[in-house]
């Protein structure tokens, strides 16, 4: 049983490991590159950002709700609730062959609510950060006692990182709107780990590892609105935020069982707690409105991601790099034109992005270009609408160590504008 325990052990660390150096890893569900780390980072913009490839931190549209920058709640003239759900599918390429499998998430609720109409305003949300959900298979030789042994793990994982956060946003004047929200991190992350042993003496062996952990999060944001520059009517947008490092308290737990037998792992794999230290991002952009029938917006971030710690976890603290985005999109509306023609009657919008990535593995960056499109469609009664986006992107290489992923997306995001403060008109 104590070689057992070992073998258990060495399997347990040996795996998180040997990830970055084996083409043999699959995805299953979501993106395999969510294995590292505590989950593959997501974009936390809304729905008319994402289908522009953009962040949201320039501008904001009166119907739907603003989550990317806190200074945009100062301009709340409506109560507004944001639910989204979306699908994505992953096909990951190796030098062995290919997969192709579908991810159902649920994405950020929002409630945005005036307290002086468009002067000041706040907003409570929930939204995932980072997704972790993979499977990987392996198969390796392991030397016990002099000799050989064959054996594969299999690894699930499932959780991520999610904010829980209240803040709110007040526009001083005409031109210029300042922000600021306050955030409980909370991470919860699963590792299931099947062990077996072909033609050997040893039992299967079935564990798991737990990470959770907690930590209050800030940040800051201002927009700057400068109207009539080129010309009547138009209008540039100027905005940027800033989210404060977050260190979590975080707690691993490991339970395993052989066949029926319930084997205590803690002496050998030592359950332990220990801070994770997540970076700094810094995101701003511009965006211009000649009329209210166009936007042109360019937009990225910046992540300290090099500065990421993980004491559970620390010989993948060199994998990760500071990370950049970058994102040009365009909307049009052209209902704003009163046509009354069928496809006139929706909002329109396209654009691309490019990330580096905040991984690095045996000198390649994990970089994701992007491209995207959405439709708006408008409530015939009311000032509310649901918005279609899809995507298709490329991520990672497909090299004899790395995985290539083609991603595509699909999401649906409700826009319930007047949710409250809706008064009918008299007939």
């Amino acid at each position: 049983m104590k070689k057992l325990a070992l073998i258990v052990t060495l399997l347990v660390f040996g795996t998180s490991a040997a990830f970055a150096q084996s083409g043999d890893a699959k995805a299953a569900s979501g993106s395999v590159y969510s294995k590292i780390g505590i989950g593959y980072p997501l974009a936390t913009s809304n729905s008319a950002a994402q289908s522009m490839g953009l962040l949201g931190v320039s501008f904001n549209d009166t119907f739907v709700g603003s989550i990317s920058n806190p200074a945009h709640w100062g301009n709340t003239v409506y109560g507004i609730g944001v639910g989204e759900v979306g699908v994505d599918s992953y096909t990951a390429s190796d030098a062995t062959g290919s997969v192709t499998n579908s991810n159902f998430s649920v994405g950020q609720f929002q409630l945005q609510l005036p307290i002086i109409r468009g002067e000041l305003g706040v907003s409570g949300s929930f939204i995932p950060v980072t997704e972790a959900k993979f499977r990987t298979f392996e198969q390796k030789t392991l030397g016990v006692g002099g000799e050989p042994l064959d054996y594969s793990v299999e690894n699930r994982g499932s959780g991520g990182l999610n904010r829980a956060e209240l803040g709110l946003g007040w526009r001083i004047n005409s031109n210029i709107s300042v922000g600021y929200a306050t955030s409980l991190y909370f991470l919860s992350m699963d590792d299931s780990y099947v062990a077996q042993f072909p033609q050997s003496p040893f039992r299967d062996a079935n564990f798991a590892i737990e990470t959770s952990g907690h930590s209050f999060g800030h940040r800051v944001g201002t927009s700057i609105r400068l109207p009539n520059i080129l010309r009547e009517d138009d209008q540039l947008g100027i905005g940027a935020t800033v989210d404060l490092p977050v260190e979590l308290n975080a707690e691993r737990k490991q339970t395993g069982v052989i066949d029926n037998g319930a084997v205590n792992l803690t002496k050998d794999l030592q359950n332990a707690e220990g801070p994770i230290k997540l970076p700094m991002k810094i995101s701003g952009g511009v965006s211009y409105r000649p009329s209210n029938l166009l936007m042109v917006g360019l937009e990225g971030l910046y992540e300290g991601w090099s500065g990421y710690e993980n004491d559970f976890k620390p010989s993948e603290d060199e994998l990760f790099v500071d990370r950049y985005k970058m994102g040009l999109g365009i909307q049009y509306f052209p209902y704003v034109t009163g046509s009354n023609k069928f496809l006139s009657s929706f909002k329109y919008r396209a654009g691309a992005s490019y990330d580096t990535g905040h991984l690095d593995i045996d000198g390649q960056r994990i970089n994701t270009l992007k491209f995207a499109f959405g439709i708006g469609i408008r409530s015939p009664r009311s000032n509310s609408s649901i918005d279609l986006s899809f995507e298709y992107g490329i991520r990672g290489a497909q090299t004899s160590n790395l995985v290539k992923e083609n991603i595509w997306g699909v999401r649906l995001t409700l826009n319930l504008a007047e949710v409250m403060f809706f008064r009918p008109k008299l007939q």
